[in-house]
């Protein structure tokens, strides 16, 4: 009985593992994951978190600060008495106040300060916008090669089949005096290199599923498996999408978080300009204090007597209520030369924009580019994987029927899987260059 329990102990321990284990990741999981887990977004999201502490810092500054002080001190030998007589004595003296001060203006200073830290914070945002893009389309391109490299292998391993038949019948052949040895071991040979292809073709993709499983911080990448059985790409319907460059275009220098941000800048750069200009202008300050204190006289010979405590503090107790002004006059040119550095900051980021507004423009174009250049390899490189297959069949017809050469048959088997090669790679690289596209275009 105990033997029972501790396996079924066991298997709803396991279970959950497993079914995570045999779970196969999609491109939707994998960006998701990626997301999650990457080191540059979690500093970007700290980053972040460290701006808004910035902005809620400066908000409190408009409040009043209050502050406390207790302060006791100890004579001992010759000190002065309640009523200001010099004697030999030892006393206590117990001070004790409180106050609060008030920045009633400062030039407008925290009130632009609270807007630059608002835009600072807008602006790290949409870096962090930018670095989850840049990682969404890294790992679809991550993932795409690998499907690439999976129908590769498919490839390969159709080529093996062609040629262990191939073998098969040469061997057949050569038991009737029909063929060859020469012949037979041309095929074997042939069976070789294919099952060297097949070979090389599970090693890339062994290679780009642990490029995709590190670059998503999986921890079991052993275990990590594409879900590649539900990818399908409609190639006609793709073929037949119109893509509008200049559309593309403005919509990016519309939407881009790079852009955003690169314009938020410069308006938290126009508030800094006003943050730099707030000394030239007069502050003030209310202030408020209240004060008492307790002395003691530890010789009871004096004249002097110890007043009660409470008494003490009521007597002894000062109230004051003030107004400071501060009014710049000379500040050896301190202001003005901060009131130049912020305007000079905010020409490097308008610089900065029109560079970000310039290279993307550039990258867009740039992927247009390839994008046609892929579809037109793609079109070609169908058309010619149709044709060497008919090649390659009528070939294969007439090998068989003994009205051609095992090495004419190889040449367009060849051909063909050259042929099949090309259009996956033309069919993916196409796939992507839209997928760009669209990302520019969101």
């Amino acid at each position: 009985m105990k033997t029972k329990q501790g396996i079924i102990l066991f298997i709803v321990i396991l279970f959950p593992f497993v079914i995570f284990a045999q779970t196969k990741w999609t491109l939707d999981s994998c960006i998701s994951h990626a997301l999650n887990n990457n080191y540059s977004i979690k500093q970007s999201l700290i980053d972040l978190e460290t701006k808004k502490l910035q902005l809620q810092t400066t908000k409190m500054s408009r409040l009043p600060s209050l502050s406390a002080s207790l302060n006791q001190n100890f004579d001992f030998g010759r000190s002065e008495t309640a009523g200001g007589i010099i004697v030999d004595n030892t006393q206590s003296t117990s001070a004790f106040s409180i106050g609060m001060n008030v920045p009633l203006f400062e030039g407008m200073k925290t009130y632009h300060q609270i807007a630059s830290d608002k835009l600072y914070v807008k602006a790290t945002t949409e870096d962090l916008n930018s670095t989850k893009e840049q990682i969404e389309l890294t790992v679809t391109a991550y993932y795409l090669q690998l499907l690439l490299y999976k129908e590769m292998l498919g490839i390969a391993e159709e080529q093996v089949e062609l040629s262990e038949n191939q073998v098969e019948r040469v061997e057949s052949l050569l038991q009737a005096g029909k063929s060859s040895e020469a012949e037979l071991y041309t095929s074997k040979a042939n069976l070789a290199n294919d099952e060297v292809g097949v070979a090389e073709a599970r090693n890339n993709v062994r290679l780009a599923t642990l490029d995709l499983a590190q670059l998503m911080n999986v921890t079991d990448a052993e275990s990590f498996e594409i879900d590649d059985e539900n990818i399908e790409i409609d190639m006609e319907k793709i073929l037949a999408r119109y893509i509008d460059k200049n559309a593309v275009i403005d919509n990016s220098l519309h939407k881009r978080p790079a852009i955003k941000a690169a314009e938020l800048r410069i308006e938290k750069s126009q508030k800094d300009i006003k943050i730099a200009r707030s000394t030239y202008y007069p502050s003030l300050q209310l202030s408020a204090n209240y004060g008492t204190g307790y002395y003691y006289a530890f010789q009871q010979s004096l004249q002097t007597s110890n007043a009660p405590f409470g008494q003490q503090l009521s007597n002894n107790s000062r109230e004051i209520i003030a107004l400071n002004v501060s009014i710049p006059i000379f500040d050896r040119m301190s202001t003005a030369n901060r009131v130049k550095q912020a305007k000079l900051t905010m020409r490097s980021q308008e610089i900065q924009l029109e560079e970000a507004k310039h290279s993307l423009i550039k990258e867009i174009e740039q992927a247009y580019t390839n994008a046609m250049l892929a579809k037109e390899k793609y079109i070609a490189s169908d058309k010619a994987e149709k044709a060497s297959e008919i090649a390659f069949q009528y070939e294969e017809k007439k090998y068989q029927a003994g009205a051609s050469s095992i090495y004419v048959y190889n040449e367009a088997k060849i051909n063909y899987q050259k042929a099949q090669s090309q259009v996956v790679q033309a069919k993916f690289d196409y796939f992507f260059r839209l997928k760009i596209l669209d990302f520019y275009n969101d």
